[in-house]
């Protein structure tokens, strides 16, 4: 449902409540927005409430509400962020991983996405603001998405969720073609410095889908028995998806380790025919310092001290001998250029 979530600009669309620390929405079984008017009637058939976790006064009205059992208070109040999901009590909760708000944060830095809900309630909560639940309700507000309970809601935001990392990993995809063309290309100079984040990115990413994969697994096979049939066939759904998408990312992990033992091996490469060219330099050269230190020794009884071509036959002598080193480097190095 969540596929095709296009961002919008807000949306003047009525709401239940809508403080600094929480906003909250009501359904109609079809899905729909009920207005502010009649947020209490008996059409509402679910409600939606946000919080703002960094607010105290968010906090205070969590840990007031009798309606929450205990265990799922304690979640969403929790004072450390962990990837967890579970199912007690009616209630599937947990924290999944999210990406912050592109105007609020890096859109591709870590976030969490604190929830909890059974057949009438969707309860979320965060630090930061998220992009996956924002696009979300933006696409609620303009009437794109109609969740019909909050099972649908989950699924629309977790789908946003794995949509948003689909796209980034595209486009780090297109980064690493661009990067393998310049190295098979000989054009590889430079390209180091653009792998190094675009790895770090891959290998960022790898870690939420890990995380989430890991998390539903669990959670199929440790309580799929108290499951409802619904609830269970929309796990395993969101489980397959994230698998899959983790199998993107692994794949494209392995193009850029790949990249990067190409480009260390060029690299290796390039320093050792430096290296021998030095090396070549200093074997052809040393024959010649050692006969010019010889000969520019200030003190008596040198040879050729007092011939008029002795100049000339020092350099001769020392030019010869260094030649002779040069072939016989050279024949050791294999004709290495």
């Amino acid at each position: 449902m969540a596929d095709n979530i296009t961002p919008d600009p807000p949306s003047t669309a009525p709401l239940i409540q809508s403080d600094e620390f929480v906003i909250a929405h009501s359904f109609r079984n079809d899905g729909t927005l009920l207005p502010s008017a009649h947020a209490g009637a008996a059409e509402s058939a679910w409600v939606w409430k946000s919080y703002g976790l960094a607010d105290a006064r968010a906090r205070r009205n969590l840990e007031t509400d009798e309606s929450l059992p205990e265990v799922v208070r304690e979640a969403l109040l929790s004072p450390g962020d962990q990837y967890q999901i579970s199912y007690e009590e009616g209630w599937l909760y947990g924290e999944l991983p999210d990406l912050q708000h592109k105007h609020y944060g890096d859109p591709r830095e870590l976030g969490y996405f604190r929830f909890a809900f059974n057949e009438r309630f969707f309860i979320s909560g965060r630090r930061h603001p998220l992009q996956s639940v924002d696009d979300v309700r933006q696409a609620i507000l303009g009437g794109k998405v109609k969740p019909k309970s909050p099972m649908a809601l989950f699924n629309a935001i977790f789908r946003r969720f794995l949509d948003l990392l689909k796209i980034e990993i595209t486009k780090l995809s297109e980064t690493l073609d661009s990067i393998e063309d310049h190295i098979v290309g000989e054009n590889w100079q430079g390209e180091r410095e653009r792998l190094v984040p675009v790895r770090r990115q891959i290998v960022v990413f790898h870690r939420y889908l890990t995380a989430a994969t890991g998390l539903f697994r669990h959670i199929d096979h440790a309580d799929r028995r108290v499951f409802p049939e619904e609830l269970d066939d929309l796990i395993e759904g969101l489980s397959r998806r994230a698998e899959t998408l983790h199998a993107e990312g692994e794949q494209l992990q392995q193009r850029a380790r790949l990249l990067q033992d190409e480009l260390l091996a060029k690299l290796t490469d390039q320093s050792n025919r430096f290296l021998y060219v030095l090396s070549v330099m200093t074997a052809v050269l040393l024959p010649s310092t050692v006969i010019s230190g010889l000969f520019g020794m200030n003190t008596g009884g040198l040879p050729l001290a007092e011939s008029t071509h002795g100049f000339w036959l020092i350099t001769a002598l020392a030019l010869g001998i260094s030649g002779m080193v040069f072939l016989v480097v050279r024949k050791i190095g294999g004709g290495r250029n």
